[in-house]
């Protein structure tokens, strides 16, 4: 049997998130492996009758239940484990003392993590350090992320919700924050003490709110809106592989599940009500991963500077010999007699980049909404149980749904494909 060199690469991380981050040894960080008070039975039911994780918002982390707090330390030896082994460094050029390797590889690095549902921000570590790594090298923020991934220590990254407010996901009292700002050219870099948080819909992952936050460290340094843009189709693009990782492994559940339950002597998964259903979550989830493969591939190549004809993805040399014709993007090519071809084609594969990964992203929360709540409607009511496995992978859907709404809605996702694609849709 043939192995890529994305086996030797994925093959071990399988292995290890299997050992050490199975959900047995997740369900052992609870304090109490039982419900919340209000919190975790409800959360499951109202993904079955309400609208679906995508919609949702930033949760306020108001939970009652003491005793469904989570073991810090089980998290914080899991999370030393994955600095030794250098997976925050995945994105971080070797120049700069990480592995190098590029976002084809981390959006199955952080598939195989929500498939695990890793409770740590491992998508937000690999992205941040290798934008600090380019950006701002030898600046104090950058050096402190540094010391932080030499010691094994993990930080939150807080999310601006106001003037002075702060929304910090996988917070706890003993992990400083931090948080980037972009405006008027240059990088705002914030971090503050950490806060315990508690936890919201997602019971492994503890979120806080902090307001009027006290500086330790205030650090700006210059970058320009093109490289803070890609930085943000990173953190978007990881964060939607981790949803479709999530999607996948409930919807592998749901179907093991279909094919060993029995109904009238035969197992549910033979009734066409349900293995259509689950038919189609596969579909929808493998043409989601299709997208993402591309928007992924297509950002690598844009990274490295190789967006020429030799390198193109497939079926963008037609696209870009009509564009550079006039019939595509024809707004955005200034008009200029002596405009030098490789900046053209830069401009349309910007484009291009940028409208694969709004499709992938947009495509990904619709798939695996309704794998997630597909998946908990096979198991009937054991799927309302707290018991059943299931309703854990439903609210972290939920939760990284919301995370990812916090840029976009769904009606500003489609506004942006309208626009990328005007000129190339028949209507």
């Amino acid at each position: 049997m043939q192995h890529t060199d994305d086996d030797l690469l994925l093959d071990p991380v399988r292995r290890f998130l299997a050992e050490q981050c199975s959900l047995t040894a997740l369900r052992g960080a609870l304090r109490a492996d039982k419900p919340l008070a209000g919190g975790a039975s409800g959360g499951a039911s109202g993904g079955v009758s309400g609208p679906g994780p995508g919609p949702a918002s930033l949760p306020s982390g108001k939970v009652a239940a003491e005793d469904a707090h989570c073991d810090g330390r089980i998290f914080a030896r899991l999370w030393s484990q994955l600095c030794e082994l250098g997976w925050p460094g995945l994105l971080v050029g070797e120049a700069h003392g990480g592995i190098g390797l590029g976002m084809p590889q981390a959006v199955k690095v952080m598939e195989l993590a929500g498939s695990a549902l890793l409770p740590l921000p491992l998508g937000t570590w690999m992205n941040t350090s290798a934008f600090l790594s380019e950006q701002a090298a030898h600046s104090p923020v950058s050096q402190w992320f540094d010391r932080c991934m030499h010691d094994g220590r993990l930080a939150g990254f807080a999310i601006r919700a106001g003037e002075n407010r702060l929304f910090v996901p996988y917070c706890r009292h003993d992990r400083q924050i931090l948080t980037l700002s972009y405006g008027e050219g240059k990088v705002r870099a914030r971090v503050a003490d950490g806060i315990a948080g508690v936890p919201g819909i997602d019971p492994f992952i503890h979120n806080g709110w902090l307001d009027a936050p006290a500086w330790q460290i205030q650090d700006d340094f210059a970058c320009n809106k093109a490289s803070w843009d890609a930085f943000e189709q990173r953190s978007r693009m990881l964060l939607a592989a981790e949803l479709l990782g999530v999607a996948t492994r409930a919807l592998d559940i749901a179907s093991a599940y279909a094919r060993e339950r029995q109904q009238f002597g035969r197992p549910i998964g033979s009734f066409q009500a349900i293995k259509h259903r689950l038919a189609q979550d596969w579909i929808d989830l493998d043409n989601a991963r299709l997208l993402l493969t591309q928007a992924a591939a297509s950002m690598a190549l844009e990274n490295t500077g190789r967006a020429q004809v030799g390198h193109e993805l497939p079926d963008q040399k037609v696209r870009r010999d009509a564009e550079l014709a006039g019939h595509a993007f024809a707004a955005d090519v200034p008009d200029r007699t002596d405009l030098d071809m490789s900046e053209v084609t830069g401009t349309a594969y910007t484009a291009e980049t940028t409208l694969m990964a709004i499709l992938a992203e947009h495509t990904i929360l619709q798939a695996a909404s309704a794998a997630v709540r597909n998946a908990l409607q096979v198991h009937g009511a054991m799927g309302m149980t707290w018991e059943c496995d299931v309703h854990f992978y439903l609210k972290r859907a939920h939760f990284l749904c919301a995370m990812m709404n916090h840029w976009h809605t769904d009606a500003d996702r489609l506004q942006q494909v309208w626009q990328l694609s005007a000129g190339r849709m028949a209507i």
